[in-house]
Parts: structure tokens; sequence; C-alpha cells
């Protein structure tokens, strides 16, 4: 705090600017993350550290009690294994449904892989950089974005690729990106040419960035700020035209809806919901979880990867009812140290969403429960699930969707081992080979 409030002294101590290049020093220097002038007197500060010192707790209540998961049934895992991937950096795993594959990126090689419907895996060219996530443009082409630094870092390194699926290869589409994390093609203005959203995540800097008809040639209109993560394009505010409701993370965590004006205008930021920056937003979705018509927000909390590694008790998974007029209630809270990703479906087909969900950051006392499937049985009540397969790994990445073309909703987990020592313990549990993915078949039809 110290350092980014511009006192010198604590600036030279925690040698803000070491181990970075030449080129990131001058972007932090442009963005003024550290500023020359003190904004703050060293008395001042000095008593904001004493009043904390006084008043902070020693540690961290323990998360409430809660539901223990019962078994998942008519689920089968699968696990899959890449030839010579010892420990797993998995960086995305994508379901494309029309084709009946599963694309695989590996972290480390910035290698892709495609396994398509026999199970056979086929290697696809590298990515400059890890790919992050997989856009579905028209059938049979596909987007792919490579993040540029896994770890914070305010270069723009990042890529947009772009693969048809009935010829060869790919070309980048777009460069020198932000780290990019999330994309979409959307028809903003409903004038039959598709626009391009994209998330760029940052680390100091970063947007939410637009290309209109997308023209990615174009300079993009640029919303938000840094910590861009996901968006949803939807019409919240049921006025006829598509807006773009959005979570930034970073230090300024918050869920943000920008209006859309129509002629490619929209109105200043609106924001939903504001979190604590020790909040560790990650993820979020628009769904209808208890049937009344409206979109609630389904929010995944538990990013603790940074600065303040402990446990926190108010991570978890909470769901926001929609009470209209913009604003969004908290009715469902399910405690999960590094929550890092929820997605719903309907896994049993009854008619109602239940919801998929992967913890990463931190080491559970179950790891067996890093993976839970919610199941919906009405009035706001969700049963966790669990399937014992989920010790596996660390899951960082997930996706749903029909993988094998059986008309229900299968699950992918990727793992992603970031230290060697997340390799060391789960070796030392006796897991032996670790696999890159774990696939979840649906049996619920068979």
């Amino acid at each position: 705090m110290a350092a980014m409030m511009g006192i010198k002294a604590a600036q030279e101590s925690l040698g803000v600017y070491e181990n970075k290049s030449a080129e990131e020093i001058t972007i932090s220097k442009k963005l003024g993350v550290y500023p020359t002038t003190a904004m703050i007197s060293t008395a001042d500060f000095k008593a904001i550290v004493e009043y904390y010192g006084a008043e902070a707790p020693k540690e961290l209540a323990p998360q409430n009690l809660k539901e223990n998961p019962y078994p998942l049934l008519n689920f089968a895992a699968k696990k899959l294994f890449i030839e010579g991937i010892q420990s797993p950096k998995t960086s995305l795993v994508a379901i494309n449904e029309e084709r009946s594959e599963l694309f695989i990126a590996d972290g480390t090689t910035n290698q892709l892989f495609v396994k398509v419907q026999n199970d056979e895996l086929y290697t696809l060219p590298q990515t400059a950089s890890p790919a992050v996530d997989f856009i579905r443009k028209e059938p049979n082409v596909f987007n792919f974005i490579s993040i540029g630094s896994i770890a914070p870092s305010d270069l723009s390194q990042g890529a947009l690729y772009e693969m048809d699926l009935n010829s060869d290869g790919w070309n980048q589409v777009l460069g020198q990106l932000p780290r990019p994390v999330f994309g979409i093609w959307e028809d903003l203005e409903k004038d039959g040419k598709a626009d391009f959203l994209l998330c760029n995540y940052g680390h100091h800097g970063g947007n939410l960035a637009i290309y209109p008809d997308g023209n990615l040639t174009s300079a993009p209109i640029q919303l938000g700020g840094a910590g861009a993560r996901k968006l949803e394009v939807v019409d919240l505010n049921h006025d006829g035209k598509l807006d773009i409701v959005a979570l930034f993370c970073q230090g300024n965590e918050r869920i943000s809806v920008f209006y859309n004006q129509g002629n490619g205008l929209f109105e200043a930021e609106q924001i939903l919901l504001r979190f604590s920056p020790v909040m560790g937003s990650s993820y979020f979705e628009l769904n209808d979880l208890n049937g009344d018509g409206e979109l609630d927000l389904l929010v995944s909390n538990g990013d603790n990867w940074d600065y303040s590694s402990v446990a926190k008790p108010y991570h978890g998974f909470r769901i926001y009812e929609n009470k209209g007029k913009g604003i969004f209630e908290e009715a469902w809270f399910y405690p999960q140290y590094g929550a890092a990703k929820a997605m719903a479906l309907d896994f049993d087909k009854d008619g109602d969403l239940d919801f998929a969900t992967i913890a990463f950051y931190d080491e559970l006392e179950n790891p067996k429960y890093q993976f839970l499937l919610f199941e919906n049985v009405g009035n706001m009540i969700f049963q966790p699930k669990y399937i014992p397969e989920a010790a596996l790994g660390k899951w960082m990445t997930m996706d749903v969707g029909d993988l094998d073309g059986d008309g229900d909703k299968d699950i992918v987990l990727g793992s992603y081992l970031h230290t060697t020592i997340e390799f060391t313990n789960l070796v030392i549990q006796g897991i032996n080979e670790l696999p890159s993915v774990l696939i979840l078949e649906n049996r619920q039809s068979n």
C-alpha cells in the first residue's frame, strides 16, 4: 500500500521495478501504478498501519458449516493422459458440440490438442503463449485466445487466432493484447453483422474491448478497465437492446452493466455488485436459477493466488437473485475455499438448472470435493454431489457440453499444477499418473 501511495522508501525497499523489463517499467510508469510524489504523509500512513495492527483479527474465522456432498451417480470418470506431460498445466478445455470434439491446451508447451469422438488425440499448431479461451464464430470457424502471460504482467503479449476446421492451420488475427482471457461474437445492434467483444484482463491496465461489425483492424471501443474477466450479452432492462454485463477482478472487483443506447453507444458503467478486493472474484454466469423468468447471477469468489493466500471463510459460490431494475440480492451461498468457476447445466434433464463447480487455489481438506455438482431440488435448494476421481488433479479449467453426442451434458475438467509442491502433494497421496483432463460422461439417459 505504501508503495502504491507514492512513498518512495517503500518503493525502494520492495524493489517494485526489480525483475521487470524496460518495456514493462515504462508501461507501469505510464499507468501511474507507483506515483513519484507521496499521496499521503508518513505520519498518516503510520497511523493507518497502527490501526490495522490493533484492530485486525490474528486469524480469520473458519468457514461456516455446510452440507456434506453426496456421491454423484450416473457419471463415468475417464482420465485423459497426454504423452510426455508428467505434471499437467492444462490452460484450456473446450467442448465443440458440432463435431463432438474436445480441445485441450497445455500451458507449458503452448501446444493445442484435439480429442475426436473415437478418443484419438491429434496435435494442432502451437500458440505463442498458453491458450485460455475457445470461441465459436460460425459453423466450423473458431477463435482461440492466447493470454501472453499466466502470471501478472503489464506486457501486451496476448493474441487472437482464427481456425477454419475445414482447412489446415490457422491465422493470428490480433496481437499485442494485454492478457486477454475471454471473447464472444455477438450482434449487438441486430444489424446482421456480428461484433467481437474481448476481455483484456491485463494487470494494472486492461479493458473490455468491442470491435464493431467484427472489424479487427479498427480501433476498439474500450469500456471498464483492468481485470476484465468475463462478459455476457443480454437485454437486462428489457428495452429490446442487447446490454453488456461484465465481471472485473483485480483490486476493483465488481459486476457491472453497460446499457446499450444503440448506434454503437453505451451508457456509463453501472455497478450491479461490488466486492472487497480480497473476495477473489473469478467467474460468473447469468441464468434463471429460481424459475421466475429473470436472469440471476451465479458467482464464484475464491482466487487466492496472490498477496494474501490464507483460507478465507467468505470464499465460495453465490447466487444473487434478480429483483429487477438492476438490483441483485444474495439468495444462496456455499462456502468453498478456492472457488474458481461455476457453470450451469441441466444434467438430469428435469427442466431446471443445476451447476458444476471447481475449486483450485488451496490445499482442500477433502481434495475429492474440488469438483462438485449442485443439483437443483427447488426453492433455491442445491444439493452438492462429488465424484472420487476429482482428487486426481488440481482443476483450474472446466467446460460443459454434449461431448459424446448422446443428447445430455457432459463435464470436462483440466488439471493445472502451478508449483512443484502441488505435484509432490499429489504423488505423496499415491497418485502416480496425473491426468491432464478428467472427462465426466453423463450416463443419465442410458
